[in-house]
């Protein structure tokens, strides 16, 4: 098998993984909160970025989290808020909803980049921008209650930092940044703690669901990352663009297999305009890079 064979493969499986948080956290208690999830998923995540930066540089894990800097601290704290943002928007909207949402991250980086990097946007970028923002509009408007609605609005404040996270590491695309990835995972965890003895819940939980929380910070997380970093070393841009994509069709599929969760119509139908702006973004010249959901 070729490189660029064993890459296809890797970015094919990536977003597999990436498309299991739905249906995991669907899974868990109804009565373990946001925080209690985020805290211990975010706490799995940096222990194994850190094992992997080991496994990867040795020595010289120290210096290249210093090469990373400032600007690998901002990053990771967007991202972290985007990783936060996706699990309260999991537990008041569909996972549909929350996940199509959430997917519309690499348009709105596109647009960000415009104003902040003075980057130029094509035309089949502001084709793609302006079909997500109507799939965006009929999917945020499909409100079942004023629940669904504040999930459909937590996962667009994901999306808004997704897209900052994203502007921000093109200003050291000379780097490995996977030091953000670490950042976010300490960030969302210490953030996590704080709300949960904040609000009194606490972070005590069933075993069972610390069991799935690290599920999702290794496998879902973490693995998806790492197989999508390693395919991003042969695979063209576009072609990973595309490949991701499977995560927001194939999460729905598994909560409808494992839970029984069928969108609403209007969700299908709105999450096809912005799937259908995604083929047309991935088509495009531009990119933004993939993160972890």
């Amino acid at each position: 098998m070729t490189p660029i064979a064993k890459g296809r493969v890797l970015a094919l499986a990536s977003p597999v993984f990436w498309s299991l948080s739905g249906i995991t956290v669907r899974l868990m208690d109804e009565t373990t909160t946001p925080w209690q999830i985020n805290f211990y998923r975010s706490s799995t995540l940096a222990l194994f970025v850190i094992v992997i930066l080991i496994i990867r540089y040795r020595q010289q894990v120290l210096r290249v989290i210093r090469t990373a800097g400032m600007v690998g601290v901002i990053a990771g704290i967007f991202v972290g808020c985007s990783m936060l943002c996706n699990i309260v928007a999991l537990k008041h909207t569909s996972v549909a909803n929350a996940t199509i949402l959430m997917a519309s991250g690499p348009l709105f980086a596109a647009l960000l980049g415009r104003f902040v990097l003075t980057e130029r946007v094509t035309t089949k970028s502001w084709v793609a921008i302006c079909m997500a923002f109507i799939g965006i509009v009929l999917m945020v408007g499909d409100q079942e209650g004023a629940s669904t609605l504040y999930g459909n609005l937590i996962a667009l404040v994901g999306v808004g930092f997704f897209g900052a996270y994203a502007v921000t590491l093109r200003r050291r695309s000379d780097i490995d940044m996977t030091p953000a990835v670490l950042v976010a995972g300490i960030f969302s965890a210490a953030v996590s703690a704080i709300a949960a003895t904040g609000t009194g819940t606490g972070l005590q939980t069933s075993a069972r669901d610390i069991c799935l929380c690290i599920f999702l910070g290794i496998f879902q997380l973490g693995i998806g990352s790492v197989l999508f970093a390693i395919a991003s070393r042969t695979v063209p841009a576009a072609e990973l663009t595309l490949f991701s994509l499977s995560e927001p069709v194939l999460a729905p599929i598994w909560s409808w297999l494992g839970v029984g969760e069928i969108p609403s119509g209007r969700a299908i139908m709105g999450g096809g305009i912005i799937i259908t702006a995604l083929i047309t973004q991935a088509c495009s010249p531009q990119k933004a890079p993939a993160t972890p959901r």
